[in-house]
């Protein structure tokens, strides 16, 4: 089934101006964080650029490419984290995936930093998950634990709006919570697992649950190779013969600077 045979998609204006908001407020929470700091670090900035195939259940299953990529900024108790990941299929003019997200999070740690508060906002683009997009702004505050030398689980919870664009009918805003818990294993000087997990609850009982589980084992210098599997379930879906579970499993190639 070709996207346009859905329902006339937004304009690009409209994409334009979720994206844009994003950008600034990624911008703006950087600057307030180095007006706040005090003195520097070694290395403040940091991330990884990943570019691979990945292969796609549920709705349209089918073998996208597919991006992800991370860069986070730390001074002193501020500390910001931004994130993209994009996958996209198409095939004698039909179009079969076209997932876009961003997030930023901006997190201010206290003494010792294990608690934080924190903002965050995430921007999903997926046509075919029944939305042309979600828009989440949540406020909150989580803690880490480190279990031992190796392991560490950081969990967060807080509140905001989520805004939400149906096909086929209004955008709307409502009231939103979110719990994330994420837990962080080094295998060996080399080689990682991760598990994040993440509910979205939403007064429009559209509610989303999402596992993303992670291996990263490094190959050379700072290349690493990495597979992913992430799970979505939404309850909701605004068009009825959408699927509600969806997969995504994926085999990256990971530059770290």
């Amino acid at each position: 089934m070709r996207w346009s045979e859905v329902s006339p998609a937004p304009s690009h204006k409209q994409y334009g101006r979720h994206v844009m908001c994003l950008v600034i407020l990624s911008i703006a929470t950087w600057m307030g964080s180095s007006t706040g700091a005090v003195a520097k670090t070694s290395k403040p900035w940091s991330g990884s650029a990943a570019f691979g195939f990945s292969s796609v259940t549920g709705t349209f299953p089918s073998l996208n490419l597919h991006s992800d990529d991370w860069i986070r900024w730390r001074k002193y108790h501020w500390e910001n984290r931004a994130h993209m990941s994009y996958n996209y299929t198409a095939a004698s003019a039909t179009i079969y995936a076209n997932r876009l997200v961003l997030g930023n999070q901006t997190r201010y740690y206290f003494k010792p930093k294990i608690h934080y508060v924190f903002g965050d906002i995430r921007y999903d683009r997926n046509q075919f998950n029944g939305y042309f997009y979600h828009l989440i702004e949540i406020i909150g505050e989580g803690n880490i634990i480190h279990l031992n030398r190796t392991m560490s689980i950081d969990y967060q919870g807080g509140i905001g709006a989520q805004e939400d664009h149906p096909i086929g009918r209004k955008s709307q805003v409502n009231p939103a919570a979110r719990l994330a818990v994420s837990y962080e294993w080094h295998l060996t000087r080399h080689a990682d697992f991760k598990e994040a997990l993440t509910t979205l609850l939403s007064t429009a009982n559209n509610n989303t649950y999402e596992s993303v589980t992670s291996v990263q084992s490094r190959l050379y210098g700072n290349f690493s190779l990495q597979f992913s599997y992430t799970a979505t379930y939404n309850e909701f879906t605004a068009i009825s013969y959408y699927k509600k579970f969806n997969t995504i499993t994926a085999a990256d190639l990971m530059y770290h600077f």
